[in-house]
């Protein structure tokens, strides 16, 4: 199962929100982007007002799958060590779920997915079908209660607020943010593809291999000083030469340390240049890259498709199938930073000492 999930960082982790109206208006900037026919799993803690644990997305699956999406989602649920959640359909069926005499959109997955949880640990306190989320769409809960009404404005939400606050981008819908991940111009790509397919023919004649050291990561950090200032451009010989480094776990290794340094922003905005303009299978170094960092600073939506974006670029990708794996455990990002962290030194320390004579 495909999801996007938000782990428990941000500025969603520090809100408070009165009321389930007011977190399924949240859901935009819990997420990163604007869902549409998804159900979404928000785990809460409740301690006089709601907060936010942990956000998942998956789009609403076909009847003939309810089963073994519920059955899944346990699995996550329970591996996030959830104890209440809100479960939200969004759309789903928006003309029949606006007449309050009609029954709501995907009834049999929402009650499919409530008691599997259950089984988990995990109690659904509310359950909510909403048209879309946006200013005034109309919601409706799922419990004999029957209560619904019009939704707040999600850009008015506290959470929307503080996203903006931390400089998060909220996509306009899961669509544009993909397309920060996607491949850029099909031809440029080709090109590169066989500038460097030539480069490592002459390595290999010649009987060179290509060894990484200190100069290769100096090379990144001067890229990152000029994503300080705008994106990138980048020449084929560019590409290239920014290849033959990150194909060195080494280098890619110790380049996670620029995530937690003031360069941060600038080196994110070098890997999400370098996702685009590098061709596969080597695009998958620099996703794994931009991945990291968006899970660094909390932003789950794209560390996911950036993830993602690594396997489709190398299918099976060792360290993009290991953090997936991880995530969909239970990890977070707080519990992945020191390896993190641990593993850019030793490499940065190994890159030093192969420059030594």
């Amino acid at each position: 199962m495909s999801f996007d999930a938000s782990p428990p960082t941000g500025p969603a982790a520090t809100q408070r929100l009165r009321s389930a109206a007011d977190l399924v208006a949240a859901i935009p900037y819990l997420l990163g982007f604007h869902p549409a026919d998804s159900l979404v799993l928000i785990s809460t803690r409740s301690a006089g007002q709601l907060g936010v644990e942990f956000t998942l997305r998956v789009d609403l699956p076909p009847p003939s799958a309810v089963a073994d999406m519920a059955a899944e989602l346990a699995e996550v649920v329970c591996a996030q060590r959830c104890e209440e959640l809100l479960l939200v359909v969004v759309g789903g069926g928006s003309r029949v779920g606006r007449s309050p005499d009609r029954p709501l959109p995907r009834a049999e997955l929402v009650a499919a997915v409530v008691e599997a949880c259950a089984a988990s640990g995990a109690v659904a306190w509310a359950t909510i079908w909403v048209a879309e989320l946006a200013a005034d769409a109309p919601w409706r809960c799922y419990g004999a209660c029957g209560c619904g009404g019009e939704l707040p404005d999600p850009a008015s939400s506290p959470v929307a607020a503080a996203a903006v606050v931390a400089g998060q981008v909220t996509y306009a819908d899961r669509a544009e943010l993909e397309r920060v991940v996607a491949p850029g111009n099909p031809a440029a790509l080709r090109r590169r593809e066989a500038l460097l397919n030539r480069r490592m023919e002459e390595l290999c004649l010649a009987g060179k291999g290509f060894a990484a050291g200190p100069e290769e990561l100096a090379t990144l950090e001067r890229w990152i000083d000029v994503a300080a200032v705008d994106r990138p451009q980048l020449g084929d010989e560019d590409v290239v030469r920014l290849c033959l480094a990150l194909s060195d776990t080494m280098v890619r290794d110790a380049a996670f340390g620029f995530a937690f340094e003031a360069t941060a922003a600038a080196a994110e905005r070098l890997w999400s240049t370098l996702v685009s303009e590098l061709p596969d299978p080597e695009s998958a170094e620099a996703a794994m890259l931009l991945a990291h960092s968006a899970l660094m600073r909390g932003d789950g939506a794209l560390a996911g498709v950036a993830l993602r974006r690594a396997q489709q670029a190398w299918p099976g990708h060792p360290l993009s199938a290991m953090v997936q794996a991880a995530l969909q455990a239970g990890c977070g990002p707080d519990e992945l930073r020191d390896w993190f962290i641990e593993g850019s030194q030793r490499a940065t320390e190994e890159l030093a000492a192969r420059a030594k004579p």
